[in-house]
This record gives C-alpha cells, structure tokens and sequence, in this order.
C-alpha cells in the first residue's frame, strides 16, 4: 500500500516520518512518500499514482490540506485522509471533507499510531477483496472499495460496474452477482441497481445520491434497507 505524508515543515515531517514508521511491520508491505507541498502530491496523484492513506498538515502556505481535501473529496475515490493541526478550530470542517481522523500535533505521538494501524489493517482488508471481470483471455481487478454502484438496464445482457476508474462491464444477472458480493458494502435495490453503502453522499424524497453525483430513485421500503445496510456496514469498520 501506498502512504503519503504532507507537511510544509521539513522538522515537522521527519517527526512524522518517524512516528509512521514505527507503527509500519514489514508485513504491511508499506510504500512511504513524503511532500512538503500539496500541489507536489497531487500532481502524482492527477497523473495516475494511486495512494491509500494520506497524512497531512492542514495549515500550510498555497494550497492546504483542507483545500486538497476537497479537491480528492470531489474526485472520488481517493485515499483515507488523516489531518494535523495545531488549531482546534479546523475539526469542523475537517469532517465536512470526511476525513477519518484530525490530530492535533502536540496529541500525534499518542494517537497517530493506533489511528495509523486501524487504516493499515482496513486497506489490507480492502485489498483482498475485489472482483475479476472481462473475457477469459482478458480480466480486469476491481477492487470492492472502488464500486460505486452497478446497473443493470432492462432487457439487456450485460451489466455495468460504475467505479471510481472508470465503467466495466460482465454478462451476470444482478441476483447472482450480490449473491457472489459478499461484503456489507453492498446492497440489491430495485431499478436495477446495486449500490455500495460507503459512496452514499446523501439520501432525500425517495433518491439516493451517490459520491459521483449519480441519482437512484429508490422506494420507501429500499430506503429503510439502505439505511440498515449503512449502520451494519460501519458498526463493522
């Protein structure tokens, strides 16, 4: 897995550095990169670098964190976002973006690590579950926590994964599909679709409205399902 850690301060980020890498075992087969800038990171990340978990000061000159948050936010997709600060103010709209965790930087030392260690073994989790889809001779891997949701138009043969890279397509009925999904991410509707629960954006007058701006138009008995599905799946995180 890939982490990447942010801080304009280059004492500061060797703290990190070294706070991170003491929570990282071989085992976690750990790619560590560290930016003094945002706009540095970024640009790897809009040229195709997939990274999994993301360490970053808020505060900095330019672009700051909570700024590149929003900007990974609006893409989908993107890693799991831990910031530091030395302000408490910013916590509240540090969860607006949906970042897992805030620290302030005199707390790092004590929390980082667990914190640290709970994204680690979730994106190792992650990483074993995907789907391989497309012809015999060639397959794609998709990743669960990539799917935004699946559709399936009537009357048509195939059906089609929206994900955060891109549409794919496999010729399965929708029922035997969530059968072979098995994760709590997931959940059959009617309309044709299966949805994942953790790229839910918001849910309002019967439609569902995914991260990517895609609208579901669900009924009043779907919409309790969902609503089930979502406290199941992240009572389970």
């Amino acid at each position: 897995m890939n982490i990447a850690l942010i801080d304009d301060e280059a004492a500061i980020l060797e703290n990190v550095r070294k706070c991170v890498e003491n929570e990282i075992v071989p085992q976690d087969e750990v790619n560590l990169s560290a930016y003094t800038r945002a706009e540095d990171f970024l640009q790897e990340m809009e040229q195709g670098y997939e990274f999994d978990i993301l360490v970053s000061d808020i505060d900095m000159p330019d672009m700051g964190g909570l700024e590149l948050g929003r900007r990974i936010h609006e893409e989908g997709g993107g890693p799991y976002l831990v910031f530091l600060t030395a302000y408490l103010e910013y916590a509240a709209e540090s969860y607006i973006i949906e970042a897992y965790q805030y620290i302030l930087k005199d707390d790092m030392e004590k929390r980082l690590p667990s914190i640290l260690r709970q994204l680690i073994d979730r994106v190792k989790k992650e990483k074993k579950q995907f789907r391989m889809i497309g012809t015999p001779t060639s397959k794609v891997r998709v990743y669960y926590k990539d799917i935004i949701y699946i559709e399936k138009e009537k009357g048509a043969k195939y059906i089609c994964y929206i994900t955060a890279h891109g549409a794919y397509k496999e010729r399965i009925s929708l029922k035997k599909l969530s059968e072979e999904l098995v994760s709590e991410e997931f959940i059959l509707i009617e309309r044709g679709h299966i949805i994942n629960v953790s790229h839910i954006a918001s849910m309002k007058d019967g439609m569902v409205q995914m991260d990517n701006g895609a609208r579901i138009f669900v009924n009043r008995i779907s919409l309790k399902k969902i609503k089930e599905q979502i406290s199941l799946y992240r009572g389970n995180l």
